[in-house]
């Protein structure tokens, strides 16, 4: 794991227990999801579900709602994931942490 991965990790690990905004923009798309972080994991050899998401990954850990327009709607599962093959880079400032990777950019703040 690199130097700019262990960094993003340790961040989120200091933040189990809190709930976390984040905001993701990949192409012309923003989603925003809260998680109630429980725990961090990096994996390596995640299999994709929908050819999206498969490789190197960090996963948040904890219940969560997607965010739109319509309310807020469960995550399917309990965990987020944030595809990190390739291009990564971590910025921690303040109360927040921006990731950006090859295929979207993330800011990731906590809201309690």
């Amino acid at each position: 794991m690199s130097d700019q991965l262990n960094a993003a990790k340790a961040w989120l690990e200091q933040k189990t227990g809190e709930t976390l905004l984040i905001r993701k923009e990949e192409r012309d798309d923003i989603d925003e999801t809260r998680v109630r972080l429980v725990s961090v994991e990096y994996d390596e050899t995640v299999p994709t579900f929908d050819e999206y998401a498969e490789g190197s990954s960090l996963i948040l850990h904890g219940a969560g709602n997607v965010v739109s327009g319509d309310g807020e709607l469960p995550l399917p599962r309990d965990e987020y994931q944030i595809y990190v093959d390739g291009q990564f880079d971590c910025s921690p400032d303040g109360n927040g942490l921006s990731l950006t990777t090859g295929r979207a950019k993330y800011r990731i703040s906590v809201i309690s």
